[in-house]
């Protein structure tokens, strides 16, 4: 019985400090202590602040928090990796709560390319059709997001150059073209449908560590981090054509890389997008690379340094 509880202590002794070796490694490389404050600037000259808050009570788990000026105004600007409102630091991970802000993020996103792409489409449909004939179509589009709810930022600890799969999200995109005034039946009648479900799994590693020089200073030993986006992507047609487009694999989508200093937390940011061949085939230009990299910051001694 002795022995029973001497293990029992040793689990739990062991336990607790492996909880505090993962908390303490975390707030090493993400402090944020209410008060701090850290601010960024952009490819273009804006400037981002970010605001260290008090933590708040999510359906009975206690999330810590941020709060950024300017406000967000546009959903299809937000990147989850900088701009999350609610996250966790526990034993494992530095978790992000972002899953409704990415739903919203990238349904914005791919909204604005919709618009683009069909101002093309009707445009090829029109040059397309039979001269001397009434023909007329509509075209509509609808899109669903669903994204798990945390994004898994960093373990706590990382190993080097061990991946972990940070996030997984489901995209359903209907396009469907009504044609009106044909001479003839088509097969499955004038409604037209085509739906792409693109599955997209994004990967962390921690590469190594770099020493940074931004504005704010010169940061030594920061941890670089890359997140690799693979989408996957299935076409469905409402008839059967000869050759169905099937399933396509694309690698590399994104590639977003995060540099964290101790002490302080992210000092750059840099993200890439790598244009699909739907993109290309249209003639639709991704959005610009982004860039933030640290100019001022302040950070608050944490309630255990203040003990």
């Amino acid at each position: 019985m002795k022995n029973f509880r001497f293990i029992l202590a040793t689990l739990l002794l062991f336990g607790f400090s492996a909880t505090l070796m993962g908390n303490e490694w975390a707030n090493y490389y993400f402090p944020d202590a209410p008060g701090s404050y850290w601010v960024y600037e952009d490819q273009n000259g804006d400037e981002l602040t970010r605001y260290a808050i008090e933590p708040e009570e999510i359906d009975g788990e206690f999330y810590r928090a941020f709060s950024y000026d300017p406000a967000l105004e546009d959903w299809a600007d937000f990147e989850h990796y900088v701009h999350p409102y609610f996250y966790q630091v526990g034993a494992d991970w530095v978790a992000f709560f972002v899953g409704t802000e990415i739903e919203n993020a990238l349904k914005a996103a791919t909204m604005k390319q919709m618009e683009e792409m069909m101002v093309i489409v009707r445009q090829t449909l029109q040059e397309q059709m039979p001269e001397g004939l009434n023909i007329t179509f509509d075209i509509d589009y609808d899109i669903e997001v669903d994204s798990q709810d945390h994004f898994y930022f960093l373990p706590t600890p990382a190993t080097f150059g061990e991946e972990w799969t940070a996030i997984e999200i489901n995209v359903v995109l209907t396009m469907t073209i009504d044609f009106q005034g044909l001479p003839i039946e088509i097969p499955g009648g004038s409604a037209q449908t085509v739906k792409t479900y693109t599955t997209l799994v994004e990967t962390g590693n921690v590469t190594g560590t770099e020493t940074v020089e931004t504005d704010a200073g010169t940061f030594e030993d920061c941890l670089v981090i890359e997140y690799r986006t693979d989408a996957s992507t299935e076409t469905v047609t409402s008839v059967e054509v000869p050759e169905q487009p099937g399933s396509q694999d694309q690698q590399d989508v994104t590639l977003t890389t995060v540099w964290l200093a101790p002490n302080v937390g992210i000092v750059k940011f840099e993200h890439q997008h790598e244009s699909s061949p739907e993109n290309a085939e249209f003639g639709i230009e991704m959005p610009q690379d982004q860039t933030l990299e640290l100019i001022n910051y302040e950070i608050k001694p944490s309630s255990s340094e203040d003990e």
